[in-house]
């Protein structure tokens, strides 16, 4: 049975048009980047945060397009959390501390991005394992429907693993 979990819509509006979309459950959603248009989409399916993990530099085509995202979001009315991590040299303790944010949040709904969904997509591996206790191989098999993660995000994600497993035994 495939567990794929994608959708189209969000609340009646159409998202398909952002890259590399992805329901993690009812209340979280992540992405690529999106644009204006697509932010205002967010705003109408009734997300109340947007949290992103990519920098805000040239690399970001928001930045690109000279849009300020936090500006854009916090004028739609949502609220705008900010938790870069480095694309070349992630930190464990960083991405750790993105993904107890984003648990915090479960009972809104939130959208998660980044560039292109693949450094979000590493962290919901991690949050559908260890906040959802889903299945390693189902967690797999949705991560590798967005990328394939090299060996520094393969690293990390083994890293952030070890302390999420420790942090279980010690409850």
């Amino acid at each position: 049975m495939n567990q794929h979990i994608q959708t189209d819509l969000l609340n009646g509006i159409d998202i398909s048009g952002l890259t590399n979309v992805q329901k993690v459950h009812d209340n979280l959603y992540t992405s690529g980047q999106p644009n204006v248009q697509q932010l205002k989409l967010i705003c109408q399916a009734g997300v109340s945060t947007v949290v992103n993990l990519a920098l805000n530099d040239a690399s970001n085509s928001l930045m690109r397009e000279h849009i300020c995202e936090d500006r854009t979001v916090l004028e739609m009315g949502m609220h705008y959390i900010h938790l870069p991590l480095l694309w070349d040299c992630p930190s464990a303790s960083q991405a750790l501390f993105a993904l107890k944010a984003i648990h915090h949040l479960q009972d809104q709904l939130i959208w998660v991005h980044c560039a292109k969904n693949w450094r979000v997509s590493s962290l919901m591996y991690l949050y559908r394992r260890f906040y959802m206790k889903m299945p390693i191989e189902q967690a797999e098999e949705l991560l590798h429907q967005i990328w394939q993660p090299d060996e520094t995000w393969t690293g990390l994600m083994n890293a952030v693993a070890m302390q999420l497993q420790a942090e279980q035994f010690t409850y």
